[in-house]
């Protein structure tokens, strides 16, 4: 149900609770998108930057764990970016915060632990050409009072 919900809501923002794998399955939706699309340039956007690679590198076990079959295309792999050069498509790991994003043209982009970014409004904002040209937006979050949870009861 949520796969089907990611692909039909370009907007989406989903409140979690541990322990329950989203972040991994937001993971392997994005890396399914560059993996067998041509010019995607997807961001993963945490608190920190470090955390920002622990996602890249969640897409990137994925991907090393696949069949064959579907390893089309290979991998490149280096702090924050896993790309597939063949197809021009990447996924880039940033830390927080709305100059992060503003610089780039991004398809795709998973803000994970959204309520906990006090810079998440500012980074929102810098999304909204992303949103607004076509692209994707996918926040992911535990509880925490903040902006997040503002957007998801549209207050």
């Amino acid at each position: 149900m949520l796969t089907e919900t990611w692909f039909k809501e370009p907007l989406l923002l989903i409140p979690k609770s541990r322990q329950m794998m989203v972040s991994w399955l937001i993971c392997a939706l994005y890396l399914w998108d560059v993996m067998f699309h041509e010019g995607r340039h997807v961001f993963f956007q945490s608190k920190k930057e470090e955390d920002a690679n622990s996602l890249v590198e969640r897409a990137k076990f994925i991907y090393e764990r696949q069949p064959a079959f579907l390893k089309r295309n290979e991998a490149v792999s280096t702090y924050c970016l896993l790309e597939f050069p063949q197809l021009n498509s990447r996924i880039r790991g940033i830390p927080e915060g709305g100059d992060q994003i503003r610089m780039h043209t991004a398809s795709g982009i998973f803000m994970d632990e959204m309520a906990f970014q006090p810079e998440a409004e500012k980074a929102f904002q810098a999304a909204k050409p992303t949103i607004n040209g076509g692209g994707r937006f996918t926040g992911v979050s535990s509880a925490n009072p903040s902006f997040f949870q503002t957007l998801v009861e549209d207050k």
